[in-house]
């Protein structure tokens, strides 16, 4: 319990310092450090911290379906990620007001590296999408990013 509100405390302050980033098609939004490099579109958001070491994107897809999202994520990722496996069982979660599926992946680099793959596939949004949470971080470096990884994702919202 300490350590897991030492590990909250430490999290929150750092998104408080955040640009929140909306999609119009999806009517989603979500909330990124500030000290982040972030290249948004209307669809996608992709970010990544000052230390290089996660890939992070919210993504506006047309289904909320959880096998259609993956589909479409491993033709994406087809390239950067090597024998991608989905090894978790799915987990149902709610973030905000919007229904999710949770999943996690493995894969080689092109360094031929572990790396693990944080999925969220969350919708309906309000304008019918759905939207992928997705975050590609080494394996060695995942339990060092995980309370930020899911602190960001559980940022995503509904928007006006």
């Amino acid at each position: 319990m300490r350590i897991a509100l030492i590990a909250l405390l430490w999290v929150v302050p750092a998104l408080a310092r955040a640009d929140v980033y909306a999609s119009k098609a999806g009517k989603v939004s979500i909330d990124i450090p500030k000290k982040w490099s972030v290249k948004a579109t209307d669809e996608i958001v992709r970010a990544t911290p000052p230390t290089n070491d996660v890939a992070l994107a919210m993504w506006v897809v047309d289904s909320p379906d959880l096998k259609a999202a993956l589909q479409k994520l491993e033709g994406e990722l087809y390239s950067s990620v090597d024998g991608l496996k989905w090894v978790e069982r799915t987990r149902t979660m709610k973030i905000h007001d919007l229904p999710g599926k949770w999943i996690e992946g493995m894969g080689l680099s092109s360094r031929r590296t572990q790396l693990d793959v944080l999925v969220v596939v969350a919708g309906p949004t309000p304008t019918k999408k759905g939207v992928i949470l997705l975050a590609v971080v080494d394996h060695d470096k995942l339990a060092a990013n995980r309370a930020a990884i899911q602190s960001i994702f559980e940022t995503l919202k509904s928007a006006k």
